[in-house]
């Protein structure tokens, strides 16, 4: 049976001001009686007598309430509907009538319970934080889990195996009810552990288990790798003296001279092929500059055979002594129509009116 609240610590979790359970009220706080020998009157595995209460001679949990979650008579004090207390100090769980008001003695969750106390402790506290397993009751739960926990188990691997298969699927089936008939739990809880046994009908590693070897094996790994690698490093020939150190720098200028024979061989060949554009425009534009010299050249008739043409000295000086002929403006008009071809004008065309 849970102590009242002492006064000299939290009233709702029982602790001092480090954070420890109290000595005085708190469930976990004063210490637990080791299991006795057994009395030979109550069930040796249990330690339920026939009426299904503990064994007040060999239970080491005799003094506590058999069922902590019954529905206890309203004590006056809480509000009759939900069983809460409402007061300057918050919302909480009536101690008295409420069902879960006075919570057993925590156990922690990743901590392997060792013989019959702990692991009746280890029960009770899954009782209260697993509904599922509440009809079940701690005593009875404890001898349905003691081969787990003998087997290095946690109460969270428990919880973790009721859920789920080796595999990591969930586990097919339905889940009784808080309600339900406490036989029914009973076979719920050993159909989800029997999935959990190997060829000799004993418990798998546990997950918290599987979890550090992995880890374990992950350190293990790795500090194999650390170490190689630190004596590799030991024994690694310096770079001046490493033979493969030294044919990869020869590939390496190997492919750097085939690069630069490469890329001057095509800039070669780039220079060849604009030299060659250059001279055929050179050719091309000579060509034309000589057709349009010719082109620009006045005509000039040959001298018969055997006449010698006379220099221009000769011919300006002809040209002076000769007497002058005046040529009006029609001679030249005429002149220059015979040279294009036509000595009349067309019939489109009219004469242009003389100027006075």
């Amino acid at each position: 049976m849970s102590s009242p609240w002492c006064g000299g610590c939290d009233p709702h979790s029982r602790t001092d001001a480090e954070g420890q359970p109290c000595t005085a009220c708190h469930p976990a706080g004063a210490p637990v009686e080791d299991a006795r020998r057994w009395c030979g009157e109550c069930h040796r595995r249990t330690r339920l007598t026939a009426d299904g209460r503990r064994c007040q001679r060999c239970n080491p949990l005799a003094g506590r309430d058999d069922d902590p979650y019954r529905r206890r008579a309203w004590c006056g004090r809480c509000d009759k509907r939900d069983r809460m207390v409402r007061d300057a100090g918050g919302v909480r769980k009536c101690r008295a009538c409420h069902p879960l008001g006075r919570p057993p003695a925590q156990w922690p969750m990743h901590d392997v319970p060792d013989g019959y106390t702990e692991q009746l402790i280890a029960c009770e506290w899954l009782c209260y934080v697993s509904p599922t397993l509440r009809r079940t009751g701690s005593d009875r739960l404890r001898m349905l889990l003691q081969l787990w926990f003998e087997a290095g188990w946690t109460p969270r691997d428990v919880l973790y195996a009721l859920d789920h298969l080796p595999t990591g699927e969930i586990q097919p089936g339905e889940i009784p009810t808080a309600s339900a008939d406490p036989r029914t739990t009973e076979a719920y809880v050993k159909r989800r552990l029997r999935g959990w046994l190997d060829g000799d009908d004993g418990p798998l590693p546990p997950v918290n288990r599987q979890i550090a070897d992995n880890r374990r094996k992950v350190v293990a790994a790795q500090e194999a790798a650390r170490e190689e690698w630190l004596r590799r490093t030991r024994v690694a020939v310096p770079p001046a003296l490493s033979r493969g150190a030294a044919l990869a720098r020869q590939v390496a200028r190997d492919a750097a001279e085939r690069n630069r024979r490469r890329r001057r061989a095509a800039d070669d060949r780039e220079l060849l092929r604009r030299g060659e554009e250059l001279a055929a425009g050179q050719e091309v534009s000579a060509r034309w500059r000589d057709l349009l010299a010719r082109e620009a050249q006045p005509h000039v008739e040959e001298p018969p055979p055997g006449v010698v043409p006379p220099n221009k000295d000769e011919r300006l000086r002809a040209a002076l002594s000769a007497p002058t002929q005046m040529i009006s403006l029609p001679t030249i008009g005429e002149s220059l129509r015979a040279r294009r071809g036509g000595d009349t004008p067309g019939p489109d065309r009219r004469p242009s009116p003389r100027r006075r």
